[in-house]
């Protein structure tokens, strides 16, 4: 299961990768995020009905759920079983499909260890990247999204009561998983999130067909991809 990620790809790139006109970016002024964690703040690439293109913000995580064997609660991030409820629904429904824009994806390493915040070992986090001349080669997850419900969905977090109050519009979204190639797999054998990298794929999964879209659940090649480097939570552009 993917858990953090990173998006250092700048506002401007990220336009001219996904064909987005500065009309439809809804950004702001965006930083870099080294760390994205789940229920933290992402970019997304949306399209409308006609096919044009935006970036908005979400939140990552679909909802909160008990897994099991587990003593509490955490944020569903990552989807599998597209053919499961309620994901065969969404899969067909291309309004709720989205892009998710990154430069590295992390899985924790099952033996390396850092020093933590008290100075306790901690399980360190093992980076991967896109293989290319520059240092994070962009890409994007194949996403799904929904809008959250206040009234049904309650709170994501207290701080958000604000939010509530208001009536703001928040987006919630999770990504495709898929059998790990041979370079993750030493890694964190279970699962790989599904990377997009071309535009044919991007407008393929956001306007194809459900049996288009469903095709590209599959690993990364083996040569496209690279493990960055082994450490800290958080993707600085550092290498092994």
């Amino acid at each position: 299961m993917c858990n953090l990620y990173s998006n250092t790809t700048t506002q401007e790139a990220m336009r001219q990768l996904f064909k987005v006109p500065a009309a439809r970016d809804e950004l702001g002024n965006a930083s870099a995020q080294p760390a994205i964690f789940p229920d933290g703040q992402s970019v997304i690439v949306t399209a409308d009905d006609t096919g044009d293109r935006s970036l908005r913000i979400a939140r990552w995580g679909w909802k909160k759920v008990r897994f099991k064997n587990k003593k509490y609660e955490t944020w569903l991030t990552n989807v599998r079983n597209l053919d499961g409820w309620p994901w065969e629904h969404v899969i067909n429904d291309r309004s709720q499909r989205c892009l998710v824009p990154a430069s590295s994806f992390s899985e924790y390493h099952p033996t390396a260890k850092i020093p933590g915040a008290t100075g306790k070992p901690i399980k360190a986090a093992s980076w991967f990247r896109l293989a290319g001349e520059t240092e994070r080669p962009p890409f994007a997850f194949a996403g799904v999204m929904r809008r959250w419900d206040w009234e049904k969905d309650g709170l994501r977090k207290k701080a958000d009561a604000e939010l509530q109050a208001s009536g703001a519009q928040v987006t919630a979204m999770a990504f495709l998983t898929t059998e790990p190639n041979s370079i993750v797999a030493p890694i964190h054998p279970k699962a790989m999130p599904v990377l997009l990298r071309t535009e044919e794929e991007f407008e393929i999964w956001l306007n194809g067909s459900a049996d288009e879209a469903k095709a590209l659940q599959r690993p990364l090649p083996d040569d496209a991809l690279e493990l960055a480097f082994t450490g800290q939570k958080a993707d600085n552009g550092q290498s092994a």
